[in-house]
């Protein structure tokens, strides 16, 4: 509230400061082998958090609905998710599992087709509820996971990396690109307060979203730590959604705005290369050899 001067621009922007961009920094994690580690196990719960808690916050504060209205909504989808993940987890499906070996090295695709037509229909209903679509992508990633878990390893492996070939080498790029090209630099530019902003809100990223991992970190050393808050603090995907809706509300200005999304874009740029380099290599675990006999 102090930083946007009303009540309604002050919940556009907490909610824009507690979110942790997981897609970002997963990709970091399993390139540096760190995603099985016990500091990037703790990486990924944090942003998980900090992807769905602040989905929930704009489902119901931001929707434009009561907030009695949005938690019955909210509600109901969350069942409806609930109960496919339920039948999902059920597994395994036989049928389904041949028919996706069947088709994994052919033009069929069909564990991808099956990924995708799941990731419509979620966000498509998400829409339709009022929700923010980005929550229905979210549950629909968690219903593919669980019904996959079910299939063979290396199917499993096979279907991941492809879907990781879309995301990352077709999907992803694309929202970088259009959130460069939408952003507004004139805005952040054209006035030296909003320009001053995007260390601040850098700033308000590391305390607000960062520190508060520490309380539940597993690692004792100091760069462990540093790592966790900077890691943690890395935000971008949400911010963007959050603030696109605080504008066309008329609640945020088009420069904090900007400011926001700078920061978030900041964040993403430095905060995982630095957190990476300050956790060090992984030390690999080398396995006891027993001593030998007299």
């Amino acid at each position: 509230m102090l930083l946007g001067g009303s009540l309604p621009s002050g919940v556009f922007i907490g909610i824009a400061l507690s979110t942790t961009a997981l897609g970002a920094i997963v990709p970091l994690l399993r390139d540096a082998g760190e995603l099985t580690t016990p500091f990037g196990r703790a990486m990924t719960r944090h942003g998980a958090v900090g992807e769905f808690a602040p989905l929930v916050a704009i489902s119901l504060f931001l929707s434009g609905r009561s907030p009695a209205l949005a938690s019955v909504v909210l509600l109901g989808f969350v069942v409806l998710a609930g109960v496919g993940i339920w039948l999902a987890a059920r597994g395994p499906y036989l049928p389904l599992q041949r028919l996706i070996t069947a088709t994994l090295h052919t033009s069929g695709q069909f564990a991808i087709r099956l990924v995708l037509g799941i990731l419509a229909a979620l966000t498509c209903l998400s829409i339709a509820l009022g929700l923010d679509m980005l929550l229905g992508s979210f549950a629909a990633g968690v219903l593919a996971r669980v019904l996959l878990s079910a299939a063979p390893a290396a199917d499993r492996e096979a279907v991941e990396g492809k879907l990781e070939a879309v995301g990352f080498g077709f999907l992803v790029p694309i929202f970088f690109v259009n959130t460069g090209v939408t952003f507004p630099l004139g805005e952040l530019f054209g006035d030296v307060r909003t320009l001053l902003l995007v260390p601040l809100f850098l700033l308000v990223l590391l305390v607000v979203r960062g520190l508060p991992a520490l309380l539940a970190f597993p690692g004792s050393s100091t760069r462990e730590r540093a790592a966790t808050v900077l890691m943690t603090a890395t935000g971008l995907p949400i911010i963007v959604a959050v603030t696109n809706l605080g504008v066309q509300s008329h609640d945020l200005t088009a420069g904090m705005a900007a400011a926001l999304v700078g920061a978030g874009m900041l964040s993403v740029l430095v905060f995982p290369v630095v957190g990476l380099a300050l956790r060090g290599p992984i030390e690999p675990v080398r396995a006891a050899v027993p001593a030998a006999e007299p």
